[in-house]
């Protein structure tokens, strides 16, 4: 059975926005520990809650259509982690933390757009574009909120 363009592309799309979403939350699970304002911390749980919130939604994608959300892999994981530690080793003030975060959304944001742009040039599921659309929103106005604290 041959799977049209515009399938593989939204599934292609799905699987981003499902990565894009599990980094953000595995990231801000990295930091969460290490930072010590209340306010910011409410922030960065509520970013957590909403990065569940979606890569539950693309997972059910998926699953419609019969694709197993692939999780990240241990060795970006390792990477993401080490690159945390490395980063907050000589600088764990909130401020930093908060810029980090800043700077970690806004390269998810842009790189999920950028596959958005490219995929749905060539033909997407609406709806699938639609909550693209929304977990960029969604990522833009988080990393925004993060200048508050820096």
């Amino acid at each position: 059975m041959k799977i049209s363009h515009t399938t593989e592309n939204t599934n292609e799309l799905l699987g981003h926005m499902y990565r894009n979403v599990q980094m953000g939350n595995e990231n801000l699970c990295d930091v969460l520990p290490k930072i010590t304002d209340k306010f910011l911390v409410t922030s960065v749980t509520s970013q957590m809650e909403h990065y569940a919130g979606y890569a539950s939604r693309t997972a059910a994608e998926l699953r419609k259509r019969s694709i197993r959300p692939q999780e990240l892999s241990a060795m970006k994981k390792a990477m993401a982690k080490s690159g945390i530690a490395m980063n907050t080793m000589f600088n764990s003030s909130d401020r930093h933390i908060a810029e980090m975060i800043e700077k970690g959304t806004r390269m998810g944001v842009e790189d999920l757009e950028g596959q958005m742009v490219r995929l749905t040039k060539e033909g997407c599921d609406r709806e699938v574009t639609a909550l693209c659309r929304e977990i960029v929103a969604y990522e833009r106005a988080e990393a925004d909120k993060m200048k508050d604290f820096e």
